[in-house]
């Protein structure tokens, strides 16, 4: 969401963001899960907002809940890079694949 490598003006949010969102999904009959991405959790500013990716197997189902949490709406320019950088650890976190392998 932070496209730009350098800037000048806070930025401003409509305000501070704490979403939740989760997931259960069904393993599909004949298949078992290979690879599953690793569960992290993420400090922004040690304690202005946290990253949690939290996701779990079982026999026949994957279970995942992730948070994303900013204690505040309006960012300094200094602190652009950190906030450029955490959103670029969430979509890259959030883009990692749970794989599937054919049952034998």
């Amino acid at each position: 969401p932070f496209k730009a490598a350098d800037r000048k003006y806070p930025v401003e949010m409509l305000q501070p963001v704490n979403e939740t969102y989760t997931l259960s999904a069904e393993v599909p009959s004949g298949y078992v899960v290979d690879e599953l991405p690793k569960s992290v959790k993420v400090a922004y500013n040690n304690t202005e907002g946290i990253f949690e990716y939290l996701i779990q197997k079982s026999e026949n189902e994957i279970q995942l809940r992730y948070r994303i949490k900013l204690n505040k709406a309006t960012f300094p320019s200094d602190e652009y890079d950190t906030l450029r950088d955490f959103y670029a650890y969430v979509v890259k976190k959030l883009s990692e694949q749970v794989v599937f392998k054919k049952k034998k």
